[in-house]
């Protein structure tokens, strides 16, 4: 009989972790809170605190050494992935594996992707995807993310900012938003 994960829910209502949990809810979770829960994490789940601490090393300065991005990758498929989703920073959208699509379509692609996991170029705000042999671009803002997106980039994109820069008060959302939908209509009105 296989043991099923926790669910983030079960860490939320484990006070070790609801402190830190509820910063990275709220998007306020700095590296420094990161590492915390981690050495909180060490005795109760290793994996998940040795995840942690790569996603902090490899956010601030990726790896030349493509074995730590292996190993990163690795744990991303042991850990649970609602409580993973919830700590990785940024999304890859307009991935170069959906080329084929119009760039509206394209740009919702879901693309498995981490920032973390993404080869170091001599620029430190630029990556290299392997998988599709792309160059992806970390946007700061939704200006720099719309020059790219049109320019047919991939690009990575702060969850804070893929959050706050969607205009959902003006499409009268009801129920589930698309954040990546609403982020096409804004950079492609033109593509029905």
């Amino acid at each position: 009989m296989t043991q099923e994960k926790p669910s983030l829910f079960d860490y939320l209502n484990d006070p070790r972790e609801l402190h830190l949990l509820k910063f990275a809810l709220n998007g306020t979770l700095t590296d420094r809170m990161r590492l915390a829960y981690a050495a909180r994490l060490e005795e109760i789940d290793p994996e998940r605190a040795e995840w942690l601490r790569l996603e902090v090393a490899l956010h601030e300065s990726a790896a030349e050494d493509p074995a730590i991005r292996a190993r990163f990758a690795e744990l991303s498929g042991k850990v649970t992935p609602d409580w993973r989703n919830l700590l990785c920073r940024d999304m890859i959208l307009n991935c170069g594996d959906a080329r084929a699509e119009r760039p509206r379509v394209r740009f919702s692609f879901v693309c498995p992707a981490r920032w973390e996991t993404l080869e170091p170029t001599e620029d430190a705000s630029v990556r290299f995807c392997g998988q599709c042999q792309e160059r992806v671009y970390s946007c700061d803002s939704s200006r720099v993310a719309a020059v790219h997106a049109r320019a047919g980039h991939c690009i990575a994109v702060p969850r804070e900012l893929s959050d706050k820069d969607v205009h959902l008060g003006t499409r009268g959302v009801l129920g589930r938003p698309d954040p990546l939908g609403d982020w096409a209509r804004d950079l492609f009105p033109d593509d029905e």
